[in-house]
């Protein structure tokens, strides 16, 4: 079965919204009694096509998808990320996203997921000198593979269901988003910290704290690394 078949296609801001509210909450009501036992496994953006649907499609229904693990994962507003940034986020950088699933009770659930992708060396740089300059989240830009020297990455997001915490669900999580970040030429690393478990996963990435980012209203952690090497 394909596991984005049963995902809405949508397109205007208020039926997403609608949809997410109720598939986030649904997916929050769940607790480990429930997941106990049952099938986990990931997916990038365009594991699964079909002939019978087109790309855009595909690729909308992922990034929907993406959104009810996050939606599920932050209960505060804030915290949640919006869904034409995450889009552009995925549409600029495909690789850097990985959809994490349950099958559940013959449908697959979005309980997790995690995201990295290139920013400019002078956002970077913003993010480790001045990150008080930073007023929303999503100037934090989406860029490109650079293949002519080291990328400068940004975490987007490491998250997963509450009842998979500290699980081999999350342990998995993790091993893979550190593979897939391998695959990636870095010079430096950043993320921002929304919550004290978000602060403890960046933290094993030796990233540091550099100040605090605002968004809707909120103060954010903002985290940094060292960099490898310093350009010209």
């Amino acid at each position: 079965m394909d596991a984005l078949e049963p995902f809405p296609a949508l397109r205007s801001r208020e039926q997403i919204v609608s949809w997410l509210t109720q598939e986030a909450a649904r997916i929050r009501a769940l607790d480990a009694a429930a997941l106990e036992g049952c099938e986990t496994f990931s997916l990038v953006p365009g594991a699964e096509s079909s002939h019978h649907r087109g790309g855009e499609e595909d690729a909308d229904k992922f990034v929907l998808a993406l959104l009810a693990a996050d939606w599920a994962c932050y209960a505060q507003q804030a915290h949640r990320e919006d869904y034409a940034h995450l889009k552009l986020a995925v549409s600029v950088f495909p690789k850097g996203f990985r959809l994490w699933l349950a099958r559940l009770e013959g449908r697959c659930v979005p309980v997790g997921y995690a995201g990295f992708h290139p920013i400019a060396r002078r956002t970077f740089s913003l993010l480790k000198r001045s990150p008080e300059n930073i007023t929303s989240r999503e100037s934090i830009a989406p860029e490109p593979e650079s293949f002519d020297h080291a990328n400068y990455l940004y975490l987007y997001n490491i998250g997963i269901i509450t009842p998979f915490q500290k699980s081999h669900v999350s342990k998995a999580l993790i091993k893979t988003f550190v593979q897939d970040m391998a695959s990636v030429a870095r010079r430096g690393l950043a993320a921002i910290a929304v919550s004290p478990d978000g602060e403890r996963v960046i933290e094993r990435f030796g990233l540091r704290k550099s100040g605090c980012i605002s968004h809707d209203g909120q103060k954010e952690m903002a985290y940094v690394s060292e960099e490898t090497d310093t350009l010209p």
